[in-house]
């Protein structure tokens, strides 16, 4: 019988190409509208290597100080120092970690042999090796000891080392970074421009490098900032008053100064749309996704479901016929349904990879902008970003219940329906 139903449903959708092919390429871009956006939201907050623990990690962007007691808005606005970072967040008891990053530096990097090329620069510390995770090809990254030792380690992106080395098995070589001498102790696989909170090429201690120097506005502020891994998500709020609690106390040594955070440590989702000092308004970010999704659902839907509900009006007559040679409404509503059902996962289908081929075409247009076009490293994009399958699904069964609600509802009419009316096709 199922068979049947869709060899009939095939017959029928090939005798109106028009139409089919009409419904189904309004809802494929419908569909491919919504995974691009989707996309590009779900490559900047979900889980992905090497940022695999967004999902429970706050964020220190930025920071502020102010004269204690003043009301009028007058505020220093910059990154931390990282007296500060040390003071207020390296200390934090009910974090599982807690890394200090600097922002990137570009730098030229170079053999004794004279090979060069230039690069991006991250300073940071030793927990910066467990918040985020790498995939190393060659050694291990440097320790807690060279990082205390305040030692010239190095870790470099296999791109690098390629044009330093050609190859990547070089732990244990060294390289000149600015003509300083550094030690390679490991290379790893070149990381998305898109992970923007540990991209870099090379990596090295913020102890053998500029950082700790890097300070002004009696020592707060510099060039670096806080990433905060949770042991759970719900351990954010202990989190956020524990650094509250160190911040008074940071404080209370500061004289007639005072720092703030503005909101912060944020969430994923927050973090991505700070700007500078600025707290971000999530709820209305939210509703903005919101109102996109929905017009981007709707409008296609509805013009696809008028046209489907006059499609079936146009075959009253043969579902008065069908059931004049014995069709029960059950097998009119079922053949309705099927025919509906191959129309829709095709049209997903050809959705789907719509969406992944303009995601792919346009990526520097969704991705660039002008923070990564500083960067010397490539936008990468990998499937598991990519593909968000409940949502996908979850678009292709908006379009389907609008599609059957507008095709069965007549059908279910026909088939109740005097065989003589259905024919004359008279309501």
């Amino acid at each position: 019988m199922i068979r049947q139903y869709i060899q009939q449903a095939l017959f029928h959708l090939r005798e109106n190409p028009v139409i089919t092919w009409v419904s189904v390429v309004g809802t494929a871009l419908a569909i491919c509208m919504i995974m691009v956006v989707v996309i590009t939201i779900r490559v900047r907050v979900a889980d992905c290597e090497p940022e695999v623990n967004r999902s429970r990690s706050l964020y220190v962007s930025n920071m502020s100080y102010r004269q204690k007691g003043d009301t009028s808005g007058n505020s220093a606005n910059a990154s931390m120092s990282v007296q500060t970072g040390r003071e207020c967040f390296k200390p934090l008891t009910t974090a599982e970690r807690v890394t200090l990053v600097s922002q990137i530096d570009r730098v030229r990097v170079s053999l004794p042999a004279g090979a060069k090329t230039a690069a991006d620069l991250i300073e940071t510390d030793e927990d910066f090796w467990h918040v985020f995770r790498f995939r190393f090809l060659d050694g291990a990254p440097f320790t807690e000891a060279d990082f205390q030792s305040g030692l010239p380690r190095a870790v470099l992106c296999a791109s690098v080392a390629r044009k330093l080395f050609g190859r990547t098995d070089i732990a244990g070589e060294h390289i000149r970074l600015n003509q300083v001498d550094y030690r390679v102790s490991g290379v790893v696989a070149d990381v998305s421009t898109l992970a923007d909170d540990c991209y870099g090429q090379v990596w090295i201690p913020y102890t053998s490098g500029q950082s700790e120097s890097m300070s002004w506005g009696h020592n707060l502020m510099g060039n670096m900032k806080a990433v905060i891994l949770a042991r759970d998500r719900a351990d954010f709020p202990a989190i956020r008053r524990e650094c509250e609690q160190l911040r008074q106390k940071y404080n209370d040594g500061l004289g007639e100064l005072e720092v703030f955070y503005r909101g912060q440590p944020d969430a994923r989702f927050a973090h991505l749309y700070r700007a500078w000092y600025e707290e971000p308004d999530v709820q209305g970010v939210v509703l903005r996704y919101a109102a996109v999704f929905l017009i981007l659902l709707v409008v296609p839907a509805i013009n696809l479901s008028s046209m489907t509900h006059s499609r079936m009006r146009k075959r009253m007559a043969e579902i008065g016929v069908r059931k004049a040679f014995g069709a029960t409404s059950a097998e009119l509503v079922n053949q309705v349904f099927v025919e509906n059902l191959l129309l829709t996962l095709a049209a997903g289908l050809l959705g789907l990879l719509l969406s992944f081929g303009a995601t792919y075409l346009l990526e520097g247009f969704l991705f660039g902008g002008s923070g990564t076009a500083f960067y010397k490293g490539e936008i990468s994009l990998s499937a598991g970003t990519l593909l968000s399958p409940w949502v996908f699904l979850a678009a292709l069964a908006f379009c389907l219940v609008l599609n059957l609600l507008s095709a069965m509802l007549p059908a279910w009419r026909a088939s109740r329906m005097n065989i003589t009316d259905a024919i004359n096709q008279r309501d």
